[in-house]
């Protein structure tokens, strides 16, 4: 079993390429589901095992609060920015 799709709005996915939260812990399971969502076009982040799932489904509360309230809209998705790593200096 694997969780995914459940932070993205269906039309988010329709207009643009968010990233996608994926926890399970079958490993060949995880690797098809993960094959399926690069074939959309879109960036699989693996969260962990299916444990994460409950942390998933509260990130799915956020986002339609941040619908109703945050942002205003529907035309967002939660997504993860990568920074550059800054030498010390």
């Amino acid at each position: 079993m694997v969780k995914a799709f459940n932070t993205i709005f269906r039309h988010v996915l329709e207009k643009g390429r968010p990233d996608v939260f994926i926890a399970g812990d079958n490993a060949q399971t995880k690797a098809s589901v993960e094959a399926f969502i690069e074939s959309l076009g879109l960036r699989p982040l693996d969260v962990g095992g299916l444990k994460m799932a409950h942390w998933l489904e509260g990130a799915g509360v956020v986002t339609v609060g941040l619908a109703n309230h945050g942002v205003g809209n529907v035309d967002f998705a939660l997504s993860i920015t990568e920074l550059p790593i800054r030498a010390n200096g």
